[in-house]
């Protein structure tokens, strides 16, 4: 059976280890410390006592529709029908899982970065497609360099998946890569996917460009985001699809499958969340900027850790490779002997071994003590 191929995710299995200690922290949640805005509650608490209880339509609300194809054309000039262009799913998991569904028959081949979130792959297998990974490079900022790309197309490929910024690296896709993207895609006539939903979390004056906006990308890209993370809102469980409507049209057979509509009341906050004030997103990513900082100074000051910078996300994807201890076994013992849960590299592919992921989504206390306490452990380990 396809299902057979499919595993239990490792960070649950660390979840798991460490919940039997009180003392523990946390670095493995791939999810914001803040509330969702008073405003945005506010909104969703206001519909639920208006009656907004209901299914709300398997493309879900048209305002909250009209209100997304409005952003869209601001922040990236494209042009989306919010009739038949855009379609609310019940998070971004579920807006790629349908993408994928549709897009994919048994045999086509699915290019994902090497260094990947996992879903992508369990969708892929469950489609009954091929994955190809494209290396992802650590000394690039964890881009691919331009005969990465070249190097995983063949006669069967079907569907690009883009992810920038990255989970789990915190790498953003510079914007030639985009461009040779785009450009391999127009030649082989490939779809892509791309996942957008840590547009907002970018660092240092870098811009992100949606690989939809380059010429004639337009018609062959199904873009997904969410609002769980850029409004602190993971469990609303709102997200959304935009593309073509010949491909929504198909995408939204799946979604219907898994999903009748995600929730009424989200939907009707989710429209707050966009036309309402943005100041909160700017100083929680104001604020992760502050605590990426603490991270990547105290990770590279650990004896035989080196990380990069994160460019995006809020992850840290630091290298453990000198150790000579897999990332699993890495990160199970950091669980039970030093009260840390971390993510194994390994759980976003071959290429993530020799890796752990650390989210900076958490108090700088957290993080300061953490990154202690690796320390007193690592110490301890290279010693006996």
């Amino acid at each position: 059976m396809k299902v057979q191929q499919i595993e239990r995710p490792l960070s649950y299995e660390i979840r798991d280890l460490i919940s039997k200690y009180d003392d523990s922290i946390s670095l493995s949640v791939g999810e914001p410390d803040y509330q969702t805005p008073s405003h945005i509650i506010e909104e969703g608490t206001k519909a639920l006592n208006q009656g907004f209880t209901h299914y709300a339509g398997d493309t879900g609300l048209l305002a909250l529709r009209e209100t997304i194809s409005k952003t869209l054309k601001a922040e990236k000039g494209l042009d989306f029908d919010p009739i038949s262009g855009v379609v609310i799913t019940v998070g971004s998991a579920a807006a790629n899982f349908a993408a994928i569904m549709s897009l994919i028959d048994p045999g086509d081949e699915v290019i994902l970065p090497s260094i990947y979130y996992p879903p992508y792959l369990t969708a892929t297998r469950l489609a009954g497609g091929i994955p190809k990974l494209m290396k992802l490079r650590e000394d690039r900022s964890f881009n691919p360099a331009p005969e990465d790309v070249d190097s995983v197309i063949t006669e069967r490929t079907k569907l690009f998946i883009v992810n920038s910024p990255n989970n789990p690296t915190g790498g953003v896709l510079e914007r030639d890569i985009l461009e040779h993207i785009a450009d391999v895609s127009k030649k082989h006539d490939l779809f892509i996917l791309s996942d957008e939903v840590y547009e907002k979390f970018v660092y240092d004056g870098m811009k992100v460009k949606s690989i939809a906006t380059f010429p004639r990308m337009f018609e062959r890209t199904i873009i997904t985001n969410s609002f769980s993370k850029t409004y602190a809102m993971t469990g609303w469980r709102v997200g959304y699809a935009a593309g073509d409507p010949q491909l929504i049209s198909q995408l939204l057979k799946v979604h219907y499958a898994m999903n009748v509509s995600a929730p009424m009341m989200a939907q009707k906050a989710a429209i707050t969340a966009l036309t309402g004030s943005q100041d909160p997103v700017i100083e929680m990513v104001n604020e992760y900027d502050r605590r990426r900082k603490i991270m990547f100074e105290g990770l590279n000051k650990i004896r035989g850790i080196t990380c990069a910078l994160p460019k995006g996300a809020f992850y840290a994807f630091p290298n453990i490779s000198s150790f000579g201890i897999s990332s699993i076994a890495l990160a199970k013992r950091l669980a039970m002997e030093a009260r840390v849960a971390t993510v194994p590299g390994i759980a976003f592919g071959p290429d993530g071994e020799g890796h752990l992921r650390l989210s900076y989504a958490s108090s700088t206390k957290s993080i300061i003590e953490a990154i202690e306490r690796v320390d007193v452990f690592l110490e301890q380990m290279d010693r006996g």
